[in-house]
């Protein structure tokens, strides 16, 4: 059989679709949030965790994925449990756009995260509502919520990752009144995998908000024996009281959950 007779009917059996994936790594950064999305070749780090979680999200991308580098970084706010480790994180990786939100400092980056870099730029953007972009066969999109808030947490970029049929929504650390807002903004909030917002806490979670996401499976990013004492009974009766299975950092590590397009797959790095 000739090679491109054999090369045509290979790819009408298995067309390029069918090897694309979308990776959703959840990285055990204890109390805080570091989420590494890849797709297709593609390449976002949503937060960096600790002050101290730093030098393992770098270890993760770097020494276990065997990244150089980043297509796309966001801070979603401000607080260290996201940002303060985004220095060591990114040390020695080229990056090659940094999405912010309006609260950090462009000094922050230009003073904490140029020098580390390994290229000697850095482009810098705040997201639009409801701006999206390509990572390789997924459409990131920003939700920023609407509303009239002092409270940092409430003005947390919130992200949906749409891959096929399967989608996934990073709530950050958004509190009720945020997500009272999204409600209020009627976005399509609906989707299969949840990023709990604000660590299992109970300002977050509401009951209006989770049935208007309605997801089959839901991540929580928490650090064991936290002092907040995260998660909290109300998120978690809500998340049990709608069937919905968790996974949560701090009993089973980094969790990976991952997408063909159709369905949703899960691996942790240590059993419960």
């Amino acid at each position: 059989m000739k090679k491109g007779l054999f090369l045509l009917i290979f790819l009408l059996l298995f067309p390029v679709s069918c090897f694309s994936e979308l990776s959703v790594h959840f990285i055990d950064v204890g109390e805080g949030d570091s989420i590494l999305v890849l797709c297709d070749g593609a390449s976002l780090l949503v937060d960096a965790g600790p002050q101290e979680a730093g030098v393992t999200v770098n270890r993760y991308i770097h020494d276990s994925l065997g990244l150089s580098g980043l297509d796309y970084v966001l801070a979603t706010h401000e607080h260290d449990d996201h940002l303060a480790g985004m220095p060591d994180a990114l040390s020695g990786l080229t990056v090659g756009k940094i999405f912010t939100s309006p609260f950090v400092s462009m000094t922050y980056w230009l003073k904490s995260i140029l020098p580390v870099l390994r290229q000697g730029n850095l482009e810098l953007a705040q997201p639009v509502h409801l701006d999206s972009f390509p990572l390789g066969s997924a459409i990131v999109t920003f939700i920023i919520p609407d509303v009239n808030s002092d409270n940092p947490n409430n003005h947390s970029i919130v992200l949906r990752i749409d891959d096929g049929a399967t989608s996934v929504l990073l709530a950050a650390d958004i509190e009720g009144e945020a997500e009272i807002a999204l409600l209020e903004q009627e976005i399509n909030l609906k989707t299969d995998l949840l990023k709990v917002a604000h660590h299992g806490g109970d300002t977050s979670t509401c009951e209006a908000f989770l049935k208007a996401v309605d997801p089959q499976f839901a991540i929580i990013s928490v650090g064991a024996g936290n002092k907040h004492g995260h998660p909290h009974a109300g998120p978690l009766n809500n998340l049990k009281n709608r069937n919905i299975t968790v996974y949560r950092t701090d009993l089973f590590g980094t969790i990976i959950a991952r997408s063909n397009g159709e369905s949703w797959s899960f691996e942790v790095s240590k059993a419960r």
